[in-house]
């Protein structure tokens, strides 16, 4: 079994794969994170933050350096050389905070690791049998523009009233095949060992 962390990407139907507390009867039917997009967004926007910070950091210092009439050349570097550090450092960081946060369905229930930093996480996970009923909707010009969605699960558990992951594809077909699943969980569960997982599909296509 790979670890679930380690894995840059998942296919149905996720056999090869194992989540901490995950039961030995439970199936997994679905896993996903956010889209690459707000990767891709995210990692951008630190690069040329830092890459500004750093250029504007080496700018004052040799200006103050010709003001004062000191050398300032081993200064600058340095600045570089920290600057770069953080920059890729921070890139790292981003890069692993965002491919071990995790949103997955099974048989029993849905469960989110949320990784605060790369080596820290904490898990929320709902229960199918507290599942009300699903929703998926964009919000926003970024949403609509790459064509991202949030998915809803609402819940009778009163400590947690609305289950969501943010900026995934196709959520509008998750939201519709969850409704069977809990169709099948509540009204027919012998059938939940045969129930097939969730995988993209084209539009029309139905499960």
């Amino acid at each position: 079994m790979q670890n679930i962390f380690e894995a840059t990407d998942y296919q149905a139907p996720y056999t090869g794969v194992k989540f901490p507390g995950q039961a030995e009867d439970e199936r997994i039917l679905y896993i996903t994170r956010e889209s690459p997009v707000m990767l891709a967004a995210r990692l951008t926007g630190f690069f040329l933050a830092t890459a500004v910070a750093i250029v504007i950091g080496a700018v004052l210092v040799a200006q103050t350096g010709e003001m004062l009439n000191f050398a300032t050349g081993w200064i600058v570097g340095v600045i570089m050389v920290l600057g770069l550090v953080v920059m890729f450092g921070g890139l790292w960081w981003g890069w692993q905070v965002y491919r071990k946060t995790l949103f997955i369905i099974t048989t029993r229930r849905l469960t989110k690791f949320i990784h605060t930093t790369p080596w820290t996480r904490y898990q929320m996970s709902l229960t199918l049998d507290k599942v009300v009923d699903s929703a998926a909707y964009s919000k926003g010009y970024l949403q609509a523009i790459f064509k991202l969605g949030t998915f809803v699960a609402r819940s009778s558990a009163g400590n947690i009233k609305n289950f969501k992951i943010v900026n995934i594809q196709m959520a509008e077909d998750l939201h519709n095949w969850m409704n069977k699943l809990i169709f099948t969980f509540n009204k027919e569960k012998e059938k939940l060992d045969q129930f097939r997982a969730f995988a993209m599909k084209k539009t029309g296509e139905r499960y």
